[in-house]
């Protein structure tokens, strides 16, 4: 009798509560540590190939140099989100300047991961920080917009904050001569692909909330 408990008994271990637990953590692994996907853009190429599995461990607070996976609404608001890839290089609160094929971070010169660089293109502007408050001109505006009308729905605006939605985007730095200044209550990234015409980046997307950052991408197979 007592062998045949013992039997039972290893046979539940073993086919039983073992694979139970296996399952029981892979699950918490997905769902708060890594994040299995599927590369389906050659942005990052040839480090990320087209059709390679990847594995991104969770966080919204990468480095510089890192390849991030992050999401970005679908228009009007329809699902499922899109997923894009890109590397981050600037965080929140570094300056970035692009001048005559040059990468500034902080004023000082910057490894460029990027394989097509077009000498003409240029762009400067800070990356907010949450709790930051800064100026909106007319050269970090169209960076700044997609940031701004978001925020503007999802928190109060500060006293004297001029409030954008609505108003035509034609109008706005006239409106905002009232009151330049905004209190971003969100970390801000600036992302670009290594492939610069394979997929789009901050440069068409402003500046990346920390908040759309699912993780950081560790390895693909």
């Amino acid at each position: 009798m007592t062998s045949n408990r013992r039997i039972l008994h290893s046979s539940f271990v073993r086919y039983g509560a073992l694979p139970l637990g296996l399952i029981v953590l892979v699950v918490v692994l997905r769902l708060f540590f890594f994040l299995p996907f599927r590369v389906m853009t050659s942005a990052q190429s040839p480090d990320l190939r087209l059709g390679a599995w990847a594995l991104a461990r969770r966080s919204h607070s990468p480095k510089h140099g890192d390849i991030v996976l992050f999401r970005l609404p679908s228009p009007r608001g329809r699902t499922p989100e899109s997923l894009h890839l890109g590397r981050i290089v600037a965080l929140p609160g570094d300056s970035i300047e692009l001048r005559a094929g040059r990468l500034m971070v902080n004023e000082e010169e910057v490894h460029d991961y990027r394989h097509e660089i077009n000498p003409t293109e240029s762009y400067a502007l800070r990356l907010p920080r949450e709790g930051g408050v800064y100026p909106i001109t007319s050269t970090n505006l169209v960076a700044y917009r997609s940031a701004l009308l978001e925020e503007q729905k999802l928190y109060p605006s500060a006293p004297d904050e001029v409030a954008l939605e609505g108003t035509d985007p034609k109008h706005w730095l006239k409106v905002l001569a009232k009151n330049p200044y905004h209190t971003f209550r969100r970390d801000y990234y600036w992302v670009l692909t290594d492939q610069t015409q394979a997929a789009p980046d901050s440069r068409h997307l402003g500046i990346l909330p920390a908040d759309a950052i699912l993780g950081i991408v560790l390895f693909s197979l």
